[in-house]
This record gives C-alpha cells, sequence and structure tokens, in this order.
C-alpha cells in the first residue's frame, strides 16, 4: 500500500514539473539558463517556461507541446516568457517568448491556430501577431530586427502583422520583409526579398538585403524626416567615419569596455559630443553624417539618433546617479532617459 502511494505521489510530481516542450534538434554548442541553473543541451532535453536559451557555434530546434516550432541558429538568444497548452480545452493556450539575438525561425503550432491572439512573439524592438504561419527573425545587438515571412511545410503562406508603437505593417507574400529600428519609430514598408530560406542568417545584420538597402533609401527621399531609418543606411563593413586619422565604427566596440557591475557616476557632464569611446560615462558617440548616434550598454542598452542640426541636453537618469551630455545651442532640446542598472 505505502509503495502504491509512493509510486503515485511520484507520478503526479513528474506531471506537476511536466516540461513545455523539449528540444528536437542540437548541434555545436548551446545552453539553457534555468533560474540559477546553466544546463546542457541535447536531443530530448526539456523546455521549461522562462528558460533562456543561448546558443554559441551550435543550433537548437524546439518543438512545443502544441507543436509549435522554433530554430535558434548560431549566437542567438530565445526567452520563453510563458506557454499554457491543454488539447482538451481548445482556444485557451497561451505562448509568449522574446528573440533578444540572432536568428530565430518561428513555426505556428495548435495555440496560435485556435487563438492567434494568445500568441505573443516579440523584439527588442517590435512585436508580431500571428495568424498561423512561418517565419523569422534576425536581431542584431542593438534590437534593430528584420522580420522575414517564409512560406509553410505544405507551400501556403499566412500572414503576421509587425508592430511598433508608431505604426504597424501587414506581410502576405512569401519572403517579404520589414525592418524595425526602434519600439517608437514605424516599421519599413514591406519589401520582397530574392533570397532563400538557407542564406536567412545573422549575416543579414552586417550586410542587410539590397532590396532592405533600398527600400530604406527610398523611404528617406520621400520623407523629410529622414531619422527614422538612418541608424540602418549603412554597411559596417564600408563606414568610412575617422578619429584623428583612425577608423571608429560600430566594429570598434569591444563589450569589455563596459563595466556591467557597478557604475558610480556623480552627476558627470561631457560637454560636447566626441566621436569614439569614454571609458567614464561609458558612453559610444558615432559621426552619421547629418546625426550623432549615441551608444550606451549598461544592463539594458541604449542607442540614440540625433540631428546636429539642434542642440540637446540628454539626461540619462539612473538608479543611483544622472550622466548629462550637452552639446549646447540656441534651441536645445532636453531629453530625460530612464536607464535601470537592475
Amino acid at each position: 500500500m505505502l509503495q502504491a502511494i509512493t509510486l503515485a505521489l511520484l507520478l503526479l510530481s513528474t506531471d506537476a514539473w511536466a516540461g513545455i516542450g523539449k528540444v528536437t534538434e542540437n548541434k555545436g554548442n548551446a545552453e539553457i539558463v534555468r533560474k540559477k541553473d546553466t544546463l546542457n543541451v541535447g536531443v530530448n532535453t526539456g523546455i521549461e517556461s522562462f528558460d533562456n536559451i543561448r546558443t554559441g557555434n551550435g543550433v537548437v530546434g524546439i518543438t512545443f507541446e502544441d507543436d509549435t516550432k522554433v530554430r535558434v541558429t548560431e549566437h542567438s538568444r530565445l526567452i520563453i516568457d510563458d506557454f499554457v497548452y491543454d488539447p482538451k480545452s481548445k482556444g485557451s493556450g497561451k505562448l509568449a517568448m522574446k528573440v533578444a539575438l540572432g536568428t530565430v525561425r518561428y513555426a505556428s503550432g495548435s495555440v496560435a491556430k485556435e487563438n492567434n491572439k494568445n500568441v505573443a512573439i516579440s523584439t527588442p524592438t517590435a512585436t508580431i501577431a500571428v495568424r498561423g504561419t512561418a517565419f523569422t527573425m534576425t536581431v542584431d545587438e542593438i534590437g534593430r530586427s528584420l522580420v522575414v515571412l517564409l512560406p509553410n511545410v505544405d507551400g501556403s503562406v499566412g500572414e503576421i502583422e509587425v508592430k511598433t508603437g508608431a505604426g504597424s505593417v501587414i506581410l502576405n507574400q512569401a519572403f517579404q520583409a520589414t525592418v524595425t529600428t526602434g519600439s517608437e519609430i514605424r516599421p519599413l514598408k514591406p519589401t520582397l526579398l530574392s533570397l532563400s530560406e538557407s542564406a536567412i542568417d545573422n549575416m543579414l545584420i552586417v550586410r542587410p538585403p539590397k532590396e532592405v538597402t533600398q527600400r530604406i533609401a527610398e523611404e528617406t527621399a520621400q520623407n523629410s524626416d529622414a531619422l527614422a531609418y538612418n541608424a540602418l543606411d549603412y554597411n559596417p563593413l564600408d563606414m568610412k567615419v575617422f578619429v584623428d586619422e583612425l577608423k571608429f565604427d560600430e566594429l570598434n566596440i569591444n563589450e569589455l569596455d563596459f563595466n556591467y557591475l557597478t557604475n558610480e557616476l556623480d552627476s558627470l557632464i561631457l560637454n560636447a559630443f566626441r566621436i569614439g569611446f569614454d571609458a567614464i560615462t561609458q558612453v559610444y558617440v558615432f559621426d552619421k553624417g547629418d546625426n550623432w548616434q549615441i551608444d550606451r550598454r549598461v544592463n539594458h542598452n541604449l542607442t540614440l539618433l540625433i540631428s546636429k542640426e539642434r542642440g540637446y541636453e540628454i539626461n540619462i537618469v539612473q538608479d543611483r546617479a544622472d550622466l548629462v551630455l550637452k552639446n549646447m545651442d540656441n534651441s536645445t532640446n532636453k531629453i530625460f532617459i530612464k536607464q535601470s542598472l537592475k
């Protein structure tokens, strides 16, 4: 009798802690960060809510209980925020995940097909409303996102809506794409890419598809407020920005420069924008022609693109102190940004 009760308790415990999916593909090196633990990845490794999947020189494929499939490619990060699915209760499931870096392919399962409003897929600069289809997301180190609609396995094509705080676009053709550069900047108008699915990887970060750069150029020419897309209108490998006759661009960013543990600022003031990296303020400044690009990465990344034609007082408010950047003129604009250290 005691053995039967013990077995029943074990079975109940197993069900209570059952995973929400499992790894179905594993190549190269990858890991799962679960709470405070770091787990090795192998085929049939269970996936749970709040898992953070990180790949190095490897690929991880995951199949969820509702048959949703994601494929995390090399040097990428996927965070599983939530997953609930009961095949006996149609329309009640939900799925939420975020692509933080790199390239991830998504293919809808039962949750999206039964109630797509219960699916929340996001990147740092976009949210994606899924309508039973497949697509990829390629996210660079400051959150800019290239979203590409893909055909389903059976050859059909669904539809997705890519949204930011400033607007949205619909993708409904295979290999149609858009770009988001900020959560409050409208997405790029849809453009059709002439590439194969196998060509969608992290190389698109450093060398965007020619159709995308052409669309950006067109929208920049049509829109007097070109600020929204100037941040993507370059190839980091071809940039020519000089400091003291030396090249300086995003490829010069060294993550070891940043102090992620402490930042004891005492109302530091940078009186003018100086190209390069300032070790005291931990600010990168890039010359973008008509604009300044300011990058700061202390726990939460900050990228700001501003016009050289105006003066600015930028107050980065932190948990313990403020950082003030000044480039003054008679029409100085004040910008306040909260950048938490937590």
